[in-house]
């Protein structure tokens, strides 16, 4: 991977989780890295996601790790930068989620699920483009279930670290074009996945009232 020596890389949602795992991988190999996180004031909801959008936009990224999940937002980020960036060899690669083939708990992560499908969808449709008339590519991964904040730990989960390292292994570009990977975990029985999707559930809830709590906090 010499080659992204000189690339700009950007992680959205870097201080946890697996986009954690990425950018600290990033800074460990030297390659030029800037996290957006609400750590360091780029809330992904603020603005509808504008202004995460125009930094990365102001910064030129080359790589865009597209990690950070708020309702309606990750899309988007995927959207407008693909289409800004249609005329230049530029790379987006979307955490996304196993629950676009596996929905759980519709009623109160239905928005997730959508979203998730949403990326997976556009990635599929958009190779059909590349690169003859989008040149940047697009990747997305549907993980199953992995160690972070919101899921907690189990024995059949893959590390956070590990995701990180499927995800940057899409970077150098290839002969081929992979836009959509499924990494499924170890099964288990019903009422055991039953316990873990609701304690992920909740977690998720708690933490988009943490977003909201922290944007109007700064309004």
């Amino acid at each position: 991977m010499d080659k992204l020596y000189d690339k700009k890389i950007a992680v959205t949602g870097h201080t946890s989780g697996i986009g954690k795992e990425v950018f600290e991988y990033c800074q460990f190999n030297g390659w030029n890295v800037r996290g957006y996180s609400r750590s360091n004031g780029f809330n992904i909801a603020e603005d509808a996601g504008n202004t995460v959008i125009n930094a990365l936009l102001r910064w030129d990224v080359d790589v865009l790790f597209n990690n950070a999940w708020y309702p309606r937002v990750q899309c988007k980020i995927l959207k407008i930068l693909h289409n800004q960036w249609k005329d230049e060899d530029k790379c987006i690669i979307n955490s996304g989620s196993a629950t676009a083939y596996y929905p759980f708990n519709k009623d109160r992560v239905s928005e997730y699920e959508k979203d998730k499908r949403e990326l997976r969808d556009y990635c599929i449709a958009s190779a059909k483009k590349y690169p003859w008339q989008n040149r940047c590519r697009v990747h997305n991964v549907s993980l199953g279930w992995v160690e972070t904040q919101l899921t907690g730990k189990d024995e059949t989960f893959m590390s956070a670290y590990e995701a990180a390292l499927i995800l940057v292994n899409l970077m150098q570009p290839q002969d081929y074009l992979v836009p959509e990977l499924l990494v499924t975990s170890k099964g288990r029985e019903p009422s055991h996945m039953k316990l873990l999707q609701d304690r992920a559930t909740d977690n998720m809830m708690e933490s988009l009232d943490k977003t909201h709590e922290d944007l109007f906090s700064h309004a």
